[in-house]
């Protein structure tokens, strides 16, 4: 069984795929545990359709997907930070109208440009197979730059989330590191955007932090173990739809949220004793 993996890997184009589903993924599921402890999980399923209408926006006017995929992403991300004033619309419902908007109005305007992608879809059915070397790059420097970052400034981001009365008494700006988390996690989108889809990016944002939240209450416990569950997750999705002709993109998605279910039943059985 090793060697059959060892000899499907040797093809270019599984370790590129590979390589962008293991950083892309692992980043994201990173990123993701500090979106459910905002309690904005909601807004992950809109991330990638926001990022997915950048990535249009950017193909209609010949411009780089990437870029699209980063300046459209943050735009919106931030925008959406700022919504739900009270007496307005509340967030939900803004984020409600960013999901549909970002999808349909995507789909509108792949169709409608003047320099038409025939692969433009995979923006949101994946087609991580299709991933060269330059998406492979790209995600694994943006997967380094944003651990340094983070490593760089753990407490400020730490505090920040977890108690934003206490970091405005020290004097840290909230909304300066709100902001620099969301620029990240519209790098991270974007990074796995180009070739996995939204599927599997809104897969590995949800599905790995939640499991590791359920199974442990120790903080650097629970960012380890959302790691670790989606590069594993990056790694057994690939293998299993280069074995059974699947999908890249869904089956790593599907890997990605299959770990919920036992942790769910392993928390309710722990509780029960």
């Amino acid at each position: 069984m090793i060697g059959e993996i060892r000899e499907m890997y040797g093809y270019a184009f599984m370790q590129h795929a590979l390589l962008v589903g293991v950083f892309g993924g692992g980043l994201l599921a990173f990123l993701g545990v500090f979106i459910h402890l905002r309690r904005i999980v909601f807004l992950g399923a809109a991330l990638p359709q926001i990022s997915a209408l950048g990535i249009s926006i950017a193909l209609f006017f010949s411009l780089a997907p990437f870029l699209g995929a980063v300046v459209g992403g943050v735009a919106g991300i931030l925008l959406l930070s700022f919504s739900g004033r009270p007496g307005k619309l509340p967030s939900e419902g803004w984020v409600g109208i960013a999901y549909a908007t970002g999808g349909s109005v995507a789909v509108v305007l792949l169709s409608l440009s003047p320099n038409p992608d025939a692969g433009a879809l995979r923006l949101f059915t994946g087609d991580i197979l299709g991933a060269n070397r330059s998406h492979a790059l790209w995600a694994i420097g943006v997967a380094l730059g944003t651990g340094l970052l983070f490593r760089l400034c753990w407490s400020k981001f730490l505090v920040s989330g977890f108690d934003p009365v206490m970091s405005a008494t020290l004097g840290l700006k909230v909304h300066v590191w709100n902001a620099l988390l969301f620029l990240c996690l519209g790098f991270g989108l974007a990074a796995v955007m180009n070739t996995a889809g939204s599927m599997l990016a809104f897969g590995m944002l949800i599905g790995p932090p939640a499991a590791a939240l359920m199974l442990f209450r120790s903080f650097p416990a629970v960012i380890l173990t959302a790691v670790i569950l989606g590069t594993s997750a990056a790694f057994l999705g690939l293998t299993a739809s280069f074995w059974f002709d699947l999908p890249g993109g869904p089956a790593m998605a599907t890997a990605a949220l299959f770990p919920v279910l036992p942790a769910r039943i392993w928390v309710a059985i722990r509780d029960w004793r």
